[in-house]
């Protein structure tokens, strides 16, 4: 019979049980390698070589971990450097991630925010990226949420775009980026717009075929965009609102180009967002098959406003002068529900459609109840409001830091007093 002593020395000889965690990360927009993890389980090295993560096709980055098994860790992710390590989603700091490894595990996890800001990434405000496996087999997705959002309880319209690559950041533009974080930032702290959530899809291989309803022969692509949008409708759609806080019936989409083209096709033959932005689109597609088909559809009841425009050096105007025609024949009010817009001088490019954007959103969007200076929430700009903004700018409260940058100065007064003089709608 074995003695208890002879158990305990077998039991101290055995070799203790390992597990294979995996970290897969999603990282802000813009990161660009390295990406380590540092933590308990090897000394809190921030930029040990054997603990750099792997770029991943979908943007993500991965990392898989022989540790022992049933020992809790702590953990944290960098680009190298303390200096670099990870962040909340406004910039402060954030306790260590914790994990008791079991078996073989894989963690999907989110890099909010690095302490430097990004690896000269131009991202502004709160922009983060997500992919969901079900949807465009992983296409990624960028979000952008409003100031305020994190601290607020409220529902938010949203904006779906396109061509999410050129949004927000120049490290994943090929071309200039649109800042469409920078305008939302810019017009929503000014009072010019209410908040809203803005979702950027990537595009894709197969970009002509997902942006066309049709096909053209003669270019030898599309036909797809129905399949697209449906996607987005019936998975990404839905995935949002599971995610985010948002209002019930209040989507919308813009895009640009192909873009444009789908989007104003989405107005047309679907129900599901209620305001479109065509933005030089490529309404030559196919013969302008796109004029034909609003012609014969008729205005949609779900189409409550419809932007478009283009450059005058883009090419030929005819088709988007067609579309205009159409859309007022079909009672559309330009300068109420209906803008089409003739930029002098302006060329196919993001450059251009960062400059018209801001102009965009303020027919896009609506404006907020009254605006950010009504700090009381009567719907009136008042004396009131300027003893509320005097007070909490004293006092250092984040309600009247106006500019979102964390530092109470006279930008936060201008953004007030320019919102206070702008008046209620």
């Amino acid at each position: 019979m074995a003695r208890p002593i002879d158990f305990l020395l077998l039991l101290l000889a055995s070799p203790t049980l390992a597990a294979d965690l995996t970290l897969l990360v999603d990282v802000p927009p813009g990161t660009a390698p390295p990406v380590h993890v540092a933590g308990s389980f090897q000394g809190w090295n921030p930029g040990s070589a054997a603990h750099r993560l792997d770029a991943q096709p979908d943007g993500r980055y991965a990392i898989t971990l022989d540790l022992p098994d049933g020992v809790p860790i702590e953990f944290k992710f960098t680009r190298g450097s303390w200096g670099t390590v990870e962040k909340g989603p406004n910039g402060e700091e954030i306790q260590n991630r914790t994990h008791t490894p079991d078996g073989n595990e894989t963690l999907d996890l989110t890099v909010a925010r690095w302490a430097d800001g990004g690896n000269g990434s131009t991202i502004t405000g709160d922009v983060t990226t997500f992919t969901h496996a079900s949807f465009l087999s992983g296409r990624r997705v960028w979000v952008y949420r409003p100031p305020g959002y994190a601290d607020s309880d409220a529902a938010y319209p949203v904006l779906y775009m396109h061509d999410g690559q050129n949004l927000f950041d120049t490290q994943t533009s090929f071309a200039g980026e649109w800042r469409v974080d920078e305008a939302c930032e810019a017009l929503i702290s000014a009072g010019e717009i209410e908040s809203i959530i803005v979702v950027g899809i990537d595009n894709g291989p197969n970009r002509c075929g997902e942006y066309t309803p049709w096909r053209d022969d003669g270019i030898g692509c599309g036909g797809q965009g129905d399949a697209y949008l449906t996607a987005v409708r019936d998975v990404l759609m839905p995935e949002i609102a599971q995610r985010y806080r948002v209002q019930p019936g209040a989507a919308y989409m813009a895009g640009s180009s192909l873009g444009g083209l789908i989007s104003a096709y989405a107005g047309y033959a679907f129900d599901d967002w209620s305001r479109v932005v065509a933005v030089s689109p490529s309404y030559w597609f196919n013969g302008a098959a796109m004029v034909g088909f609003a012609q014969q559809a008729g205005r949609p009841a779900s189409l409550e406003r419809f932007y478009q425009d283009f450059g005058t050096a883009e090419g030929s105007l005819t088709p988007f002068n067609q579309m205009r025609s159409v859309a007022l024949s079909q009672g559309f009010v330009e300068g109420a529900d209906f803008r089409s817009v003739v930029a002098s001088g302006h060329t196919h490019s993001e450059t251009f459609w960062a400059q018209r954007l801001p102009d965009i959103l303020r027919f896009l969007i609506d404006p907020p109840a009254c605006n950010a200076a009504d700090l009381d929430n009567n719907s009136l700009l008042d004396l009131a409001d300027i003893s509320l903004f005097v007070s909490g700018f004293l006092a250092q409260d984040p309600a009247v830091d106006f500019d979102r940058d964390g530092i109470f100065d006279l930008d936060d007064i201008v953004v007030f007093v320019t919102a206070f003089n702008g008046g209620c709608p």
